[in-house]
């Protein structure tokens, strides 16, 4: 498939970094704009999440369930919410929302 393709070649040129246990994965790691949080989250859930959050587009490739954690830029996060997004019932990539550990 063409747009997961492309998307992986993306993730490998312009991701960063980050680790899961011993193992290394890429991602391009965002601030969240509100109207995706309101998406994914009721009120009550955003008022109760610690600040700053981040996501993370991600291959599809790489399972990481709630409640993994991670270390990016020699900070550990927390997965709160994951999200595959498809086309046409192929995975094509991963949105992980992150919230940092010990906030």
């Amino acid at each position: 498939m063409i747009a997961r393709a492309f998307l992986n070649y993306w993730l490998r040129r312009y991701g960063e970094s980050f680790q899961v246990g011993a193992q290394t994965h890429r991602g391009v790691f965002f601030q969240p704009p509100g109207g995706l949080l309101r998406w994914l989250f009721t009120q009550t859930e955003l008022d109760a999440l610690p600040r700053p959050l981040w996501a993370a587009a991600v291959a599809h490739t790489v399972n990481l369930p709630q409640n993994t954690t991670l270390l990016w830029r020699g900070a550990t996060y927390r997965v709160v919410r994951t999200v595959e997004f498809r086309l046409n019932d192929a995975p094509v990539y991963r949105l992980v929302l992150l919230q940092p550990v010990g906030a």
